[in-house]
C-alpha cells in the first residue's frame, strides 16, 4: 500500500519516537511511505529567516530502524517568524493534492491538528481517500496559545470526519467521543518498542562522569519536554531537604522545553546546581544510556485534562530498561499497566518524595518493580504487530470506501 502521513513537527529533527518509527516499519514491511511535516526550527535558528517557496524532499530517510525507506517532503517556508504556521495551512494545500495524485496514495495518516490536520481531512473528504488519525496528545492544551479556541474547533472536526481515530490511551478514547468522535471507530493502540534497543544494561560510569554524577551516587531520573506542567519545580522544591542531606543521592534531567528557565530558578534558589543536574535532549543512539543511570525514574506531570490523556513514551522506556517509575496518578498511564503492580502512583506531594526514597533505599523492591515494568511493556507486544494491525486497518479501510 502507499501511506501518507501527515505531522506539523520537523520529522528530520525531531526527537525520536513514534512518527519514526510506524512509517519507518512500515516501509521495511513492503509498503511505500512518504511523509509531509513542517519546517519548524528552535528559537534563533537561523532558518527562521528564510523566505522560500520551494518543497524540500529528503528520500529514503531512516531515523529509528535500519533499513526504513521513508520519503519526507518540507514545504518551503514562505514567511518566517510566527506566521509562518498559518501561511502553511494555505501552502500546504497544493503540496497535499500534488502528493497525492503523483504518489497515488491510498490512505493518510494524520497526526497534526491546526497546521495541516484539518487541510487534510476536508481534501481527502473530496478525494474519497480515507484518513485514520493517529491521536496522541490533545493539541488545543498542549501548549499555551491564544488560538486555543481555532485549535479545539479543529480538533473536534477532525474527530467526526476521519474515517479512524487510532488512540493512545483509554482516557484519549474518551475524550475524542466527548469531542464528537464515533466511538466505534475509534480503537486504542499502545505504542510499542524496539525490545533490543530498549533493554536494561549496566550503568556508562563515564557518561555518568561526564555529567557529573558520582560512582556512588543514585540516582533519580526525568526525561521528556519541559513543559509547563511536568510538576518539576514542585518535585524538586519537595525533594530539596532529602537532596541537601543525602549527598549520595542525585537528581538528572534531560530535556528542554517552555518551563526549563522556571526548573533552572527552582534548583539555584534551593542551592542544588551540584545535586540537579540538567542537560538537553540526547539522540536516540545515547538515550538507553542515560536511561540506564537511573535508579528510580518519576514521572511528575500535573494531573489535568491534557496530562490525564497522554502516555508518556519517556516514561514506558524507563520501564522497557527495568527501571521503576512513579507518577503521578495519570489516568492514561493507569489504564496501560491496568491490573499490575509496576507503577507507583502518588499525589505529587510528600507521598510522592516517599515511594521515591523507599525505592532507592530498598534494592529488592526496586528490582522488583523493575523487572515487573519491563514485562509489562513486553505484554503489550511489538512495533512489528502494532504495524501488522495498523496494516489491516489500513487495507480494510479502502476496501469499504
Amino acid at each position: 500500500m502507499r501511506f501518507l502521513f501527515v505531522h506539523e513537527v520537523n520529522w528530520l529533527e525531531k526527537v525520536t519516537y513514534e512518527i519514526h518509527d510506524i512509517p519507518e516499519l512500515l516501509s521495511i514491511a513492503g509498503h511505500e511511505v512518504t511523509f509531509i511535516d513542517f519546517p519548524e526550527f528552535a528559537k534563533g535558528d537561523i532558518r527562521n529567516r528564510r523566505f522560500s517557496f520551494k518543497t524540500s524532499q529528503a528520500r529514503s530517510q531512516s531515523r529509528a530502524h535500519a533499513g526504513a525507506t521513508v520519503d519526507v517532503l518540507t514545504p518551503g517556508g514562505v514567511i518566517p517568524g510566527s506566521l509562518s504556521r498559518f501561511l502553511a495551512s494555505i501552502t500546504f494545500i497544493p503540496l497535499f493534492l500534488r502528493t497525492v495524485k503523483q504518489r497515488k496514495i491510498d490512505v493518510v495518516v494524520l497526526y497534526g491538528v491546526p497546521t495541516n490536520g484539518w487541510q487534510t481531512v476536508l481534501l481527502s473528504k473530496i478525494l474519497r481517500l480515507p484518513v485514520i488519525f493517529r491521536a496522541i496528545d490533545i493539541a488545543h492544551l498542549l501548549r499555551e496559545t491564544k488560538f486555543k479556541f481555532l485549535v479545539k474547533i479543529a480538533e473536534k472536526y477532525i474527530y467526526k470526519n476521519v474515517a479512524h481515530i487510532s488512540a493512545h490511551n483509554n482516557a484519549l478514547k474518551k475524550y475524542c467521543v466527548s469531542m464528537g468522535a464515533v466511538e466505534e471507530k475509534i480503537s486504542i493502540d499502545f505504542p510499542r518498542f524496539d525490545f533490543e534497543r530498549f533493554k536494561p544494561m549496566p550503568r556508562d560510569q563515564a557518561l555518568a562522569l561526564s555529567l557529573g554524577i558520582q560512582a556512588n551516587q543514585k540516582v533519580v531520573f526525568f526525561r521528556g519536554t519541559l513543559y509547563r506542567f511536568a510538576g518539576l519545580e514542585r518535585f524538586i522544591e519537595l525533594f530539596a531537604k532529602y537532596l541537601q542531606k543525602n549527598q549520595e543521592v542525585c537528581l538528572l534531567i534531560v530535556g528542554s522545553g517552555e518551563a526549563e528557565m522556571s526548573i533552572r530558578e527552582t534548583i539555584s534558589n534551593f542551592g542544588l546546581e551540584k545535586k540537579v543536574f540538567l542537560t538537553p535532549f540526547v539522540s536516540y543512539e545515547d538515550l538507553v544510556r542515560h536511561i540506564c543511570l537511573a535508579d528510580v525514574s518519576i514521572n511528575s506531570f500535573v494531573p489535568s485534562l491534557v496530562t490525564h490523556c497522554v502516555l508518556p513514551g519517556r516514561v514506558l522506556q524507563s520501564l522497557a530498561c527495568g527501571i521503576p517509575v512513579v507518577s503521578t496518578p495519570l489516568q492514561g498511564m493507569m489504564s496501560y499497566s491496568q491490573g499490575t503492580e509496576t507503577v507507583i502512583y502518588r499525589e505529587l506531594d510528600e507521598t510522592f518524595v516517599a515511594a521515591v526514597i523507599d525505592l532507592l533505599d530498598d534494592e529488592n523492591r526496586n528490582q522488583r518493580l523493575g523487572s515487573a515494568g519491563r514485562e509489562l511493556v513486553i505484554s503489550k507486544g511489538t512495533w512489528q504487530e502494532f504495524v501488522r494491525d495498523f496494516s489491516h486497518l489500513a487495507e480494510s479501510l479502502v476496501k469499504t470506501g
